[in-house]
């Protein structure tokens, strides 16, 4: 996978994640909600401002 793949992945990830989290709201699953958005907390604000990927090895070229 390359790094724009990845980016993209962790994109559409996210966009999945906010809409599953405005649902949990909506239908008042506080505590879903909750762990939810604990679950991604690191993907939403990540430290530094960037989302640190590791390159797995034997897994570089795929």
């Amino acid at each position: 996978m390359t790094s724009e793949q990845a980016a993209h992945l962790i994109d559409t990830t996210l966009d999945l994640v906010h809409q599953r989290l405005q649902d949990l709201q909506d239908r008042s699953l506080n505590r879903e909600h909750q762990a939810l958005a604990e679950e991604f907390r690191e993907w939403r604000h990540p430290s530094g401002g960037h989302i640190d990927l590791m390159v797995v090895p034997g897994l570089a070229s795929s």
